[in-house]
């Protein structure tokens, strides 16, 4: 079960960005505790489903279950999938209730397979969702918002989460395991940052810096197509390799629960095995499926003789 939210902050309707920042001032920010008991057996309660309207650009790649597919135009996304874009590639994902999700360049999301809210976890890059029904969650691994009938994005690099609800309302989330509570100020179109365990910087609207690279489509309303697109089935281009996962192996651990049921069919692979291997401190999870303990000897073969009466 996953945490919820505790305040809700009002991040008003669209604006034209102002490039004064204001100062933080005051509001509770209640950190969302993610860290959940997570099996590989339990159902989703919220899942994923949705169709690429338009995708421009290069192809893309998922990677469902096991497997490394390649994208297109009409291909249905489902929850569990793993998507990742080229630098020159745009997507608008359409899903039920009108929900639209944009993906930007050089980005890759993984539409969370278990969460009790519909949940988009950014890796890196760009994520503008256009809810009309929900809710739905943006989460990085520093920041993230929850949104329903609200216009969002997310952007994350190595360095920093950055959210802004460009229209409607939101609730800002903390990913950490802490619980720790931290104040800071919230208005009508506010824009949220915050570096790796440091504090949330709030200002009255994105930075100039966030502007400048959002990408082009991102400034426009996302289109919505009365008509799907026809259905297109991706095309399997192979099994996984390490080097298709290793970034999502290390994400944080509430989200990657589900990871060892779905790839550990690939340690039969003597390269992948070697890979993951040598990498087992970055995902301890995996080290006693990497090396299994012994089985348990039975007692009745370890126990020794009784010492019974001497027979006369």
């Amino acid at each position: 079960m996953i945490g919820k939210p505790r305040i809700t902050t009002a991040l008003g309707a669209g604006h034209r960005p102002h490039p004064r920042v204001a100062q933080t001032r005051s509001l509770v920010l209640v950190a969302l505790t993610f860290w959940a008991s997570v099996t590989d057996g339990k159902s989703a309660t919220a899942g994923f489903g949705g169709v690429v309207s338009l995708a421009d650009g290069e192809p893309f790649t998922i990677v469902r279950r096991d497997t490394l597919m390649s994208g297109s135009r009409g291909v249905a996304l489902l929850a569990g999938d793993i998507v990742e874009t080229g630098p020159k590639a745009f997507l608008v994902i359409q899903g039920p209730g009108g929900n639209l999700i944009g993906i930007g360049p050089a980005t890759g999301v993984y539409f969370v397979e278990r969460a009790e809210v519909m949940t988009v976890f950014v890796l890196k890059g760009w994520v503008k969702a256009d809810v009309k029904s929900g809710p739905m969650r943006l989460v990085g691994t520093r920041l993230g918002l929850q949104s329903q009938q609200a216009v969002t994005l997310l952007y994350a690099d190595e360095q920093s989460n950055a959210v802004f609800a460009e229209q409607g309302a939101a609730t800002i989330l903390l990913p950490d395991a802490s619980g720790k509570s931290v104040d800071k100020d919230a208005g009508p179109n506010h824009f949220f940052v915050r570096e790796d365990q440091q504090e949330v910087l709030s200002r009255p609207s994105p930075s100039v810096e966030f502007v400048e690279k959002m990408p082009i489509a991102f400034r426009d309303p996302l289109p919505q197509y009365a008509n799907p697109p026809q259905a297109v089935t991706p095309r399997v281009v192979r099994a996984v390799t390490y080097n298709d996962i290793q970034n999502w192996l290390t994400i944080p651990r509430e989200w990657r629960g589900g990871f060892i049921g779905r790839f550990r069919g690939r340690l039969k692979d003597p390269a992948f095995f070697a890979a993951m291997d040598a990498h087992q401190s970055l995902f301890p999870e995996w080290v006693p499926i990497l090396h299994p303990p012994p089985p348990a000897a039975s007692a009745t073969q370890n126990a020794e003789p009784e010492q019974g009466h001497e027979s006369r």
